[in-house]
């Protein structure tokens, strides 16, 4: 129980850190990583938080792991496209909405252990490891978004 709760836990602060960017020089950033902008990143955080809490659901009840359509880049594009015409605060409210319930997935998951999430390689992943993988990338995307703000203001 102990390595659940830091998991929980260690997402928990993953994601109030990351917000901390997002609500503060992330707002104003126009920082790229490839083609993505702080805004792009927080449109796919949403449908990555929603997929894995569904698919601890799913594992809950006793359904399917849950499968992601395509690769990345293709569910990123589609997720850009979805929420363009959302404000900056509107999709922060939708991140910490789809937080809370993954929070909420996570706590009353009787066993993180068991697949919840196919991704379109075929790899399937437990919800202890989409917790771990969540919170590694929503810090990486962050490093990479601030790493590339001070590149632009150095130039």
């Amino acid at each position: 129980m102990a390595d659940r709760n830091a998991l929980i836990r260690g997402l928990d602060e993953a994601v109030r850190e990351v917000l901390a960017y997002f609500d503060g020089p992330g707002r104003t950033s126009r920082a790229k990583v490839d083609q993505w902008q702080a805004r792009d990143v927080l449109q796919h955080f949403i449908y990555f938080h929603d997929a894995t809490a569904w698919g601890i659901q799913s594992a809950t009840i006793g359904g399917p792991v849950w499968p992601v359509p395509g690769d990345s880049d293709i569910v990123n594009e589609g997720c850009r496209r979805l929420h363009a015409h959302e404000s900056y605060d509107e999709l922060l409210t939708q991140v910490r909405l789809a937080h809370g319930r993954l929070m909420e997935a996570a706590h009353h998951a009787p066993d993180l252990d068991v697949p919840c999430f196919k991704r379109a390689n075929g790899e399937v992943l437990t919800g202890a490891q989409r917790l771990e993988l969540l919170a590694k990338h929503w810090r990486e995307h962050v490093h990479e978004l601030e790493q590339a703000e001070q590149a632009g203001a150095r130039r």
